[in-house]
C-alpha cells in the first residue's frame, strides 16, 4: 500500500512540475521579449546619464516590465480559470527573490556610494544575480531558463573579472559602457531567448 502511494504521489509531483514548465515556457517567452524591448528602450534613454539618474531609468523599466508580467499573470489565471497566487509561483518566488533582492541592493548601493564606473559595477552585479535568480528556479523551469540563466552569470562573471583582473578586457567594457553592457544582456538575450521559445512554442501548437 505504501509503495502504491509513493508511486502516485510522484506521478502528482511529476505531473505537477510538467504543467509549471509548459505554463513557465508560455509565459516568459513573452515576458523575454517585451522585457528585451524595453532593455534596449532603457540602454538608449540611459546613454548619457550617470549615478542614480542612470539607475533610476532602470528602476522605471523594471516597473514596467514587472506590471507587463503582473497583467499577464492575471491574464493567464483568468483565461484559465486558476487562482494566480499558484503554489508554482510561490516556489519561484521563493527561489529567485533572495538573489534579485541582494543584487538589486548591492547595485543600488555602488550607485549611491560608489566613485567613477560605480554604473558599470552595477551592472555587472543586477547581470550576476540575475542569472543566479533565474538558476535557482531551474527545477520546475524549461530547460531553456536554465541556458538563459548560465548566459547572465558567465557575463555578470566575466563583467566583474575583466574589472578586476584582466586589463586587456577592460576597452571592450568601456567601450559598450553600463548602458550597452545592460542592454545587451537584458535586452539581446531575452529578446533571443523569447524569440525562440514563442518560435518552438507556435511550432508545437501547430
Amino acid at each position: 500500500m505504501t509503495t502504491h502511494e509513493d508511486a502516485a504521489e510522484q506521478l502528482r509531483a511529476i505531473r505537477t512540475m510538467m504543467e509549471r514548465a509548459t505554463i513557465f515556457r508560455a509565459l516568459s517567452g513573452e515576458a523575454a521579449l517585451f522585457g528585451g524591448a524595453a532593455s534596449l528602450a532603457a540602454g538608449w534613454v540611459s546613454e548619457s546619464r550617470s549615478g542614480w539618474a542612470w539607475g533610476s531609468v532602470w528602476l522605471v523599466g523594471l516597473a514596467v516590465v514587472v506590471g507587463f508580467g503582473i497583467w499577464q499573470l492575471f491574464r493567464t489565471a483568468s483565461s484559465k480559470g486558476k487562482q494566480v497566487w499558484s503554489h508554482g509561483l510561490q516556489v519561484a518566488l521563493r527561489g529567485a527573490l533572495p538573489s534579485l533582492i541582494a543584487g538589486g541592493f548591492l547595485g543600488l548601493l555602488y550607485l549611491k556610494y560608489g566613485k567613477g564606473g560605480s554604473e558599470i559595477l552595477a551592472a555587472s552585479i543586477w547581470i550576476l544575480h540575475y542569472g543566479l535568480a533565474l538558476l535557482a528556479i531551474r527545477e520546475f523551469a524549461p530547460k531553456s531558463m536554465t541556458w538563459l540563466g548560465i548566459a547572465f552569470l558567465l557575463t555578470g562573471i566575466a563583467s566583474f573579472s575583466a574589472l578586476t583582473f584582466i586589463q586587456t578586457a577592460t576597452p571592450l567594457l568601456a567601450r559598450l559602457g553600463p548602458s550597452g553592457l545592460m542592454a545587451a544582456t537584458f535586452g539581446g538575450f531575452h529578446l533571443l531567448y523569447g524569440a525562440a521559445i514563442v518560435t518552438t512554442t507556435r511550432h508545437g501548437d501547430g
